[in-house]
């Protein structure tokens, strides 16, 4: 009786198993499966969010690339990239590396991360308040810098400028962890026999220990990539894409032209194409990646 009753226990073993995970799954399922579904339904409609669909076929995604506002959130949105791939990922590899070597890492670490504990709509807040005319622009014209003393975030351009360094100054604490960790669990050995062969300075980190950190920096490259994509609640909370919509990115229009144009079948096209555009340049960049590494 007993050896018949093993496959029974297994499989009801089993059964537990996977009702551990159904609620995960459900959740998954519900929230971001069917969620994204219905986007990509809605963007072939024009649907306003009240009333009955009509399906208009491809003609948001056309409107979409006719309207200029979409084109100059582009073109923010691939500056927010290029900004978001070289300072947010050098400045903490460097800062890391000091940090491993000071007597005060403790110190600096709990610096460095704080404002990553703060939310993008704090630190808007903080930034708006910092650079409003009753700010640091009036505390610079106190100075005898008048040319200095007006609204940095209405200035076009400029403001983009500001909320980038808002945004990096946010996110530069994870990544400093992220790279602090890698060099703490880095094997030692290949470090060592490279000091033995008169390895050091320079020679060192770009010879032997950047290859060691590769694993985080991939890490710490894609993850800074999907938030430069995604940027939206510091921009909204600073100059809500504004003046005449030049600081918009991508989701700052997505959400303009969804929930305040109530252009539902616009913003979701939108939606759709920012993330194909972010799924292709990821698996694009984990292939080449990889390739790479097994090549070698």
């Amino acid at each position: 009786m007993s050896l018949q009753a093993k496959p029974n226990v297994r499989r009801g073993a089993g059964l537990k198993t996977y009702l551990y995970i159904a609620p995960a799954v459900l959740f998954v399922f519900c929230f971001c499966i069917l969620s994204i579904l219905f986007t990509l339904v809605i963007s072939f409609t024009n649907w306003s969010g009240l009333g009955d669909f009509e399906f208009v076929g491809f003609s948001n995604y056309i409107a979409v690339f006719q309207d200029k506002n979409f084109l100059l959130s582009c073109i923010n949105t691939l500056v927010w990239v290029a900004a978001g791939l070289i300072i947010p990922v050098v400045l903490p590899l460097l800062f890391a590396i000091a940090i491993t070597k000071s007597s005060f890492s403790t110190l600096f670490k709990n610096l460095f991360y704080f404002p990553n504990a703060v939310s993008g709509v704090i630190v808007g807040l903080i930034m708006t308040s910092l650079l409003s005319m009753y700010g640091l622009p009036q505390l610079l014209g106190m100075m005898g810098f008048e040319n200095l003393d007006k609204n940095w975030l209405n200035i076009p351009y400029v403001n983009t400028g500001v909320m980038i360094g808002a945004g990096i100054w946010q996110g530069i604490g994870m990544n400093m962890l992220l790279f602090i960790i890698g060099l703490v669990n880095m094997p030692t050995e290949p470090i060592e026999a490279a000091k033995l062969e008169g390895a050091s300075g320079l020679t060192l980190y770009t010879k032997i220990i950047l290859p060691l950190l590769k694993p985080t920096i991939i890490v710490v490259v894609l993850m800074s990539l999907v938030n430069s994509f995604k940027t939206f609640d510091s921009i909204w909370v600073m100059t809500g894409g504004g003046p005449y919509r030049t600081s918009e990115t991508l989701a700052v229009t997505m959400y303009k032209e969804s929930f305040s144009n109530s252009h539902l079948g616009m913003g979701s096209a939108i939606a759709v194409m920012l993330s194909v555009i972010i799924l292709v340049i990821s698996i694009f960049y984990l292939r080449k990646t990889f390739t790479r590494e097994g090549g070698q």
